[in-house]
């Protein structure tokens, strides 16, 4: 229950709630690999969090090329890695995608709704690089973000809501539907992709890894508004947040990490938990999200999903680890 020399690979490290985790590991005596985008990134963010926590350097690996819409830049970023066994594996980078039509990206052949593609597409392509390269600990802990969107926040993120599992495949391919693309709400159905992509995972590792999708709540101040207009962003970080936070409904990285790093270690959430804030709210004690949205727990959309992440980011090496999952 404690990440006290435990090595904690983190995705997203440079900013937001990647960079607060990545501090906090480090205060409670864990190791960290700062997964980054780019080089420049990761240099940068291995000197930061250093000096903030307060720790010797070798406790410290920073590496750039983990671009989520990228997975063959990410399998030759984690085969330059040192040889580190990875204990912990926190899938956190991702977030929003600020456009007014749905935005689509190629992987390898397949089509993905993009924001899909940077939260769930990118967190399979990592899980599967490490365990082609014999990189995790045995039973290594995998916890991949959730959000308040994939059960919808009332006058926030609608509710993801699908007709079918041939609407749901449409979405994922990129194909408008009826209802208007709005980037917040496809968010919203990109969380929902990480837990359903959690749940079928937690099937087929059953005793060889565990896996928990967790929400920490609403968090303000971190990077998921790049790309807004200036003045939207501006309002947002300056203005809508700060009031969040102040009536309570939103938090900063630093409270949420808090949060993070119990899941890490263990301290918070079993294998195949769904932990998120209660119903109607973007915050608040963690629940079981599954009773949320009953699309959680629906092998046919878990079975679709699975399907287009593999052929975007490649098939996950669990042969040895099936059961009776098709």
């Amino acid at each position: 229950m404690s990440l006290d020399g435990r090595w904690v690979l983190i995705t997203g490290a440079n900013g937001g709630l990647g960079l607060a985790t990545s501090i906090r590991v480090l205060k409670e005596g864990g190791a960290v690999v700062l997964a980054c985008r780019t080089a420049a990134k990761a240099d940068a963010t291995r000197d930061l969090v250093v000096a903030a926590a307060g720790v010797n350097s070798d406790r410290v690996v920073a590496v750039g090329g983990f671009d989520m819409l990228d997975p063959a830049g990410i399998e030759a970023a984690t085969a330059a890695l040192p040889p580190v066994s990875i204990d912990v594996v926190f899938l956190q980078a991702g977030g929003w995608v600020w456009a007014d039509e749905v935005q689509t990206v190629a992987l390898n052949g397949a089509t993905v709704e993009q924001t899909v593609a940077k939260n769930v597409v990118g967190a399979h392509a990592t899980l599967r690089a490490l365990m082609a390269a014999g990189r995790l600990s045995p039973g290594a802990r995998v916890v991949i973000i959730g959000g308040e969107g994939a059960r919808g926040v009332p006058g926030a993120i609608r509710k993801p809501a699908f007709s079918d599992v041939r609407d749901f495949e449409r979405h994922l391919a990129g194909v408008r539907g009826d209802t208007p693309y709005v980037p917040i709400d496809a968010l919203g159905v990109a969380k929902l992709c990480a837990a359903l992509w959690a749940q079928h995972l937690a099937k087929r590792v059953q005793g060889s890894l565990e896996v928990v999708w967790f929400s920490p709540g609403l968090i303000g101040g971190t990077g998921g508004t790049a790309g807004m207009p200036a003045w939207k962003e501006l309002l947002f970080q300056r203005v809508a947040f700060p009031i969040l936070v102040a009536l309570g409904k939103a938090q900063w990285p630093e409270s949420a990490a808090e949060k993070c790093v119990d899941c890490l270690a263990g301290r918070v959430g079993r294998h195949g938990d769904l932990l998120g804030a209660p119903e109607g709210t973007a915050l608040g004690p963690l629940t079981d999200q599954r009773p949320m949205n009953r699309r959680f727990t629906d092998e046919d959309f878990q079975r679709v999903l699975w399907r287009r992440c593999e052929a975007a980011a490649g098939s996950m090496p669990l042969e040895t680890m099936d059961r009776d999952i098709a």
